[in-house]
């Protein structure tokens, strides 16, 4: 008895790890037969997805830098928020990872064109001081920005909460300062949580869609991220270059998560 539970166990566990790696595996394969590997490699280098991954490789790095930037601080805040407040304040920060990222663009769009500056518009104004943001590239940069900066916020958050509270108290005692205690000793013990964060941040980044296609508009050659010049080739029937296109989403998801993983391993040694 014993011995059959152990054979239905494992035929369980393995056969849905095979039935799930071989369908992956035959997604890719379909995908490479109904476009033809010559077709997709003409894509690739195209000048247009050359554009595509420039930009979406300079506009991940930016709003990445940015969301840390931010969420650094606000998870160190977060973490010292006490009662009531503090549930209130950490619910409402979590409404980014909630919304779907295509309200989460209509917002934008909607605070931009509709936000009250003297006898204008906020893009209004922006525009007549020479910073236009909605339809510009900016406006990718925001629109990644919002998407990513909820995870940040959660990642820091749960790396801050997980500090010693002791070592602060003894460096108080030293005359060391609040600054000098950050820097010098909270902001080390987190650090493999930050570098985590940064990966993944990046390559959430990279594939955001749903808000940058509703802020910066899909216009080729201007705000054409990967994700876009997947949806613009589709509908111009260019299956071999969305496929392109995906494929250069799909390697630099692996490569971010294998970096991931690598770093991780390294510091649990």
């Amino acid at each position: 008895m014993r011995a059959l539970g152990d054979r239905v166990f494992a035929d369980w566990v393995w056969g849905s790890f095979a039935l799930y790696a071989g369908w992956l595996l035959l997604v890719v394969v379909a995908c490479l037969v109904y476009a033809g590997v010559g077709n997709i490699a003409d894509a690739l280098v195209s000048e247009e997805l050359r554009f595509a991954t420039r930009l979406s490789l300079l506009t991940a790095t930016i709003s990445t830098l940015l969301s840390l930037l931010i969420g650094i601080p606000s998870a160190y805040a977060l973490t010292h928020l006490r009662g009531r407040l503090k549930t209130v304040v950490d619910t409402f920060l979590d409404l980014t990872l909630v919304l779907p990222p295509v309200a989460i663009g209509v917002a934008l769009l909607v605070f931009f064109s509709q936000f009250p500056v003297p006898n204008r518009s906020l893009d209004k104004w922006l525009q007549q001081i020479g910073m236009p943001v909605v339809f510009e590239v900016p406006a990718i940069v925001i629109a990644q920005f919002a998407v990513i900066s909820g995870y940040a916020l959660r990642v820091l958050k749960a790396a801050f909460e997980s500090l010693n509270p002791r070592l602060p108290a003894v460096a108080r005692t030293l005359g060391l300062n609040r600054w000098q205690i950050f820097c010098w000793i909270e902001l080390p013990q987190v650090a493999p949580s930050l570098m985590a964060a940064t990966i993944l941040l990046w390559a959430r980044a990279m594939g955001e869609f749903g808000a940058t296609v509703i802020l910066a508009g899909p216009t080729p050659f201007k705000t054409e991220v990967l994700p876009i010049a997947i949806w613009l080739a589709l509908n111009r029937a260019e299956v071999d270059k969305a496929l392109a296109a995906a494929f250069v989403l799909i390697f630099v998801s692996l490569l971010a998560l294998f970096a991931f993983r690598q770093f991780a391993q390294r510091f649990a040694q």
